[in-house]
Formats: structure tokens, sequence, C-alpha cells
């Protein structure tokens, strides 16, 4: 009986070696590789890696491979559209969310990825249709609801933006973006107080945001509290130096205190990156204007 096992095994072994030697010749004959290193899934896996890291034209070539292997696969068309969009090519992106749409036209992340390129493009209501179809599918993504909001303001209509927010902070009520989103639309409705608090409490959860700090500079200018707005922008340009509407809004506030030298100086600066910020140019020709008045007097 061990004889026999033995012969047994010596087969198997002996086959082994004979299929061994036919995928040798095949590939010797054939060398592309015989079975595929990387699948779809794998290849899928790897390109959202890529994006996840922010590397998106490595992420769009993974996408690519993917497609290439399942043209059917919804997920890749969508990803592929999110990776496209983060590198401004937006009526590609818009190609692969319709293409995701097209495959599953109850996918809601396609709506969604949709909603977000119109909103690059300032499409508002474009967007605002996107993201109602992404909720009507799936009524509870935060984000779906932040970006409702977000197409609504753009549209002007602060009041219906701020029942968006609500909706979106029930579901996540620490994602300091929509809470600042939600900041901006009080503070374009001329709502400062309320403003004020959603922009104090995005800088509680995030202390070196230098949009929070400048939106918080410009409220509390509107409430005349001049010398806490200068320390706002301070911190805003303490993060990012280059930020030109922190500039710009400082400069604003030390020429309403009188302190014109330096109120051009930040003029000069804000307009050095963006030149034709027309609120900056407006602020130099009126201390232009003054400091020529007080010089004539002389």
């Amino acid at each position: 009986m061990a004889h026999h096992s033995a012969l047994s095994n010596a087969g198997v072994i002996v086959r082994a070696i004979f299929l061994l030697l036919i995928l040798l010749v095949c590939h010797l004959l054939w060398p592309s590789p015989i079975f595929s290193e990387e699948d779809a899934v794998a290849l899928f896996r790897k390109a959202n890696l890529y994006a996840s890291a922010g590397r998106y034209e490595e992420a769009v070539e993974g996408y690519n491979k993917v497609l290439k292997l399942d043209p059917q696969l919804v997920h890749a068309w969508n990803n592929k559209g999110n990776a496209l969009a983060a590198l401004c090519r937006h009526q590609e992106a818009l190609e692969c969310f319709n293409k995701a749409l097209e495959l599953d036209s109850r996918y809601a992340f396609a709506w969604s990825g949709k909603g977000n390129t119109f909103m690059s493009l300032k499409h508002f209501s474009e967007a605002l249709e996107s993201y109602e179809k992404s909720l009507g599918l799936d009524p509870k993504n935060a984000y779906a609801w932040n970006g409702k909001g977000n197409a609504l303001a753009g549209l002007k209509r602060y009041a219906e933006a701020l029942g968006a927010y609500d909706k979106a902070m029930e579901m996540e009520p620490w994602a300091q973006d929509i809470r600042f989103n939600k900041g901006v639309a009080f503070k374009e409705m001329g709502r400062y107080e309320e403003a004020q608090e959603c922009f104090e409490r995005v800088i509680e959860l995030d202390p070196k945001s230098p949009s929070a700090w400048y939106n918080l500079g410009h409220v509390l200018h509107h409430l005349r509290r001049d010398a806490e707005a200068l320390k706002c922008y301070d911190m805003a340009l303490e993060q990012a130096p280059r930020f030109a509407e922190a500039l710009g809004g400082k400069a604003e506030v030390l020429r309403e205190l009188g302190r014109l030298e330096e109120a051009l100086e930040c003029c000069k600066a804000s307009l050095e990156i963006e030149p034709g910020c027309e609120a900056t140019l407006r602020t130099q020709a009126q201390i232009l204007e003054t400091l020529g008045k007080t010089a004539g007097s002389k």
C-alpha cells in the first residue's frame, strides 16, 4: 500500500512538471503574462489609492486600465469622474458621470459627482437638479445636502440653503465645512452674529483655517469691531501669507482706523496677487484720495 502511495505521489509530481513545461513553452512563444498580474479589482483598488493620495493623473490612468478590462464597472466610471474633476477637467468628468448613470441611473454618488462638477463650473441650477436627484435616491447623504445648500447659495436662495445645511448637520454635526458654508450664508444675509458663531465654531475645530479667520474678520468688521477684525485678518495671513482677500480686508480696516500708509501697503500686496480685485482697487483709490487731500492741505 505504501508502495502504491509512493507511485501515486510520483505520478502527481510528473504531471505537475509536465504542466509547468507546457506553461514555459507557452511563455516563450507568447511573452505576455499567461495569468493577469492585476485583474480589474486589483487595478481599481490601486487607482483608488492614487486618488486618495491626491495623485489624480495616475488615478485616471488606473481607471482607464480598469475600464479597458471591464467597461461596465459603474464605480470606475464614477471614480474616474471624481479624479478628472479634481484635475479641473470638468467636461471629461461630466462624461464619466453620465456614463456611470447610463449603466445605473440610480447610482446616487454619480448624481452627487455631477452636482459637484456643475458647482465648479458655476452652473448652479444644473448642480441643484443633480443634488436633488442624488438625495431622492439617498436622502441620508450629508454631503449631497451640503452640495444642495451650496447650489442654493449660488442662486442667492440663502434661506433655503440654510435649511439644506441644517439637514446635512443632522447627519454630520461635526463637519466643519458644512458649518463654514452655513456661516457664509448667514453673512450674505446680513445675519452677522449668527455668522460669527459659525466661524468661531469652525476655528475651535480647526484653528489653522485661513478661510474661517478671514470670514470671521469680515463679519466682525461689519459689526464695527475693527480691532478684533484686524487680529482675525492677521491670523488668516499667518496661515496663508498670499491670501489676497485677507490682505484686502485688512487694508479696508486699516483705512477706517486712519492707518493709511499701512493700508496702502496691504492694498499693494493684495493687488500683486490679484491685480483685478475691484474691492481692493476701490480701497486703494479711497486711500490715495485721502492722502492727496491731506498733502494738499499742508
